[in-house]
């Protein structure tokens, strides 16, 4: 078989850059090109795992002075990616299996047996090899723009019902401090994907939780007047969740008003109530941008626009942002946080510090410029890092720079988010000089440490002024909409992947201890988040009933008022 007909061709020549060029990241390298050179995302996963297995393929090859590494001849090999995405194929991936054939597949599989045995060797010393994002739950956050919670759980439940043979698998959960985000078992991936119909049609949104954060902060924050910015928008999710939470709370502020108090409408009914300028720099990206926000964003109270330019070159004074009250800023990053991106696996050189430290140059420069727009007075900053560089430093550095020499007599601090007031992992206290009260004020989260999410950060700026009152905003608790009886997520499948998983070796007794310590604390805020989310669902429940018992009213008047008026027509 040529070389070029393999069907890891693509995948083997996407790793031979990657060797090439460490100093960039893997999706920088795929997708920044754009045209026909991006490779296909099962290309693209197939790299991205053989990546993560690097470590493991390279001590097997080396081990007993480089025997296997020797015995296929590794290093005559000018396609080395090609032979590293094979050697995952037989011994990491699903199948264990090489497709197709050639030179290489037939060296690799000649030493097949010996590689199997070095590779489970291997694998017990080094037990957390695997990905630890396959043992989390599949998120799927509903768009109340297109559908309901309830539309979409009854599908979702026929769906796991059949593909679920296991007892207890086939429920559906509500996450617990993301409105609208489903929790289903992490085994749904295989049948639940971006070619489900109910993904394609833009009802659900296949959503990790950390990221849906950013969005909550900013939309939950504030009294919703104004318009929004996404400083960087593309491909769009954040975007879409904030335009949809604020459908949301735009459309329960129109439903909370008394009958008797509520003005008669007129022409339009969808009359935009905000705009959430979108921006983009890159073409390629914003192309993506703008065909999510069709599929996913309807005709409603809140407007996207997306805006093809850079964020960091818009005049904060230029008056098509001056209703602009808050604004949104996810910037690149190095995504240290995704437990199962690749560049995790790889050792930080000189070459990756300096990477991130110009990230956090960027950074630190993108949210300056999103306090400096006049009229914005809350700022959400939120990265998929797990660095303190690109994290704490840069709001601690972006504080004492935009706080310095102001004579408008306004200020910018950090407050803790309401609507995660429940959220236990926080900030690092002294980092960049932080105090603990700022510390407290920032989100982490942490998937290799317990969270069941990707490692993300974020941090909530509001702006005060000497003529207004400097207390934070206070709203309400946010947790899923548990009215229609989706029982509240608290680690149930996290508890089942425990359950199911091979006995440890013994630890030392004191490192049991602690770990014991550790969970009961664990296990003390996981059970307060659950009774203050209960609390506020039941709460729920009676705003929906009432608003229930008035629809009910208002038919009835409705009704009422249909006779009289085919009555007097009679006379």
């Amino acid at each position: 078989m040529s070389k070029n007909t393999s069907p890891y061709y693509a995948a083997g020549t996407l790793l031979n850059t990657y060797l090439q060029h460490r100093n960039r990241g893997l999706k920088s390298i795929a997708f920044d090109s754009g045209g026909n050179n991006v490779p296909s995302s099962s290309s693209y996963a197939t790299v991205a795992k053989t990546i993560q297995h690097l470590p493991a393929i390279n001590s097997i090859l080396n081990a007993d002075n480089k025997k296997l590494s020797k015995a296929i001849d590794f290093d005559s090999y000018k396609n080395k990616g090609l032979a590293y995405v094979m050697i995952y194929e037989l011994l990491f991936s699903k199948f264990q299996k090489i497709r197709g054939g050639g030179q290489i597949k037939r060296m690799i599989v000649k030493h097949e047996k010996e590689l199997r045995r070095e590779a489970d060797e291997y694998t017990s010393k080094n037990p957390s090899l695997g990905d630890p994002s396959s043992n989390f739950p599949r998120y799927v956050r509903v768009n109340v723009m297109h559908s309901t919670v309830a539309d979409v759980v009854n599908i979702l439940q026929e769906e796991l019902t059949k593909a679920s043979s296991e007892e207890g698998n086939s429920t559906v959960y509500a996450d617990a401090h993301v409105p609208d985000l489903l929790v289903l078992p992490p085994n749904a991936s295989s049948w639940l994907h971006h070619d489900s119909e109910l993904v394609k049609s833009g009802k659900i949104i296949l959503q990790d939780k950390s990221s849906c954060f950013s969005a909550l902060v900013c939309a939950s924050s504030g009294d919703f007047c104004g318009d929004y910015i996404d400083a960087c928008s593309a491909p769009g999710n954040k975007t879409s969740h904030l335009a949809a939470l604020l459908h949301a709370s735009f459309a329960a502020d129109d439903e909370d008003e008394p009958p008797k108090k509520k003005k008669k409408k007129k022409g339009n009914t969808n009359k935009i109530q905000s705009t959430v300028f979108a921006c983009e720099r890159s073409s390629t990206r914003f192309d993506t941008l703008k065909s999510r926000m069709d599929q996913l964003v309807s005709s409603s109270s809140v407007a996207v626009e997306p805006t093809h330019g850079d964020f960091l070159k818009i005049d904060p004074s230029d008056p098509k942002y001056a209703n602009v009250r808050a604004i949104m800023l996810d910037p690149s990053c190095s995504g240290s946080g995704i437990v199962n991106a690749p560049d995790r696996s790889t050792t930080q050189n000189s070459d990756e510090k300096n990477r991130i430290q110009s990230l956090a140059n960027f950074q630190t420069v993108a949210l300056k410029h999103s306090m400096s727009f006049p009229q914005v007075e809350r700022v959400v900053y939120s990265t998929c890092s797990v660095h303190d560089e690109e994290n704490e430093m840069v709001v601690s550095n972006a504080l004492a720079e935009m706080n310095s020499g102001k004579e408008d007599g306004s200020e910018w601090k950090l407050v803790a988010p309401q609507c995660l007031q429940h959220w236990p992992r926080r900030g690092k206290e002294g980092v960049g000089g932080l105090s603990k009260y700022q510390a407290d004020c920032l989100i982490r989260c942490d998937g290799l440490d317990g969270d069941e999410t990707n490692g993300f950060f974020v941090s909530y700026f509001e702006r005060t002024r000497v003529s207004n009152d400097t207390s934070s905003v206070q709203s309400s608790e946010t947790t899923c909409n548990a009215s229609i009886g989706i029982p509240l997520y608290d680690g149930q499948y996290k508890k089942v992947v425990e359950s199911e998983a091979p006995k440890k070796i013994e630890k030392d007794p004191k490192q049991t201890e602690e770990s014991k310590s550790k969970g009961a604390k664990c296990t003390n805020a996981t059970q307060s988040n659950n009774k203050a989310a209960e609390k506020s669902a039941k709460k729920r429940a009676k705003k929906l009933a009432w608003k229930k018992k008035q629809a009910l009213q208002k038919g009835e008047r409705m009704k009422k008022k249909e006779a009289l008026a085919a009555k007097s027509k009679e006379e």
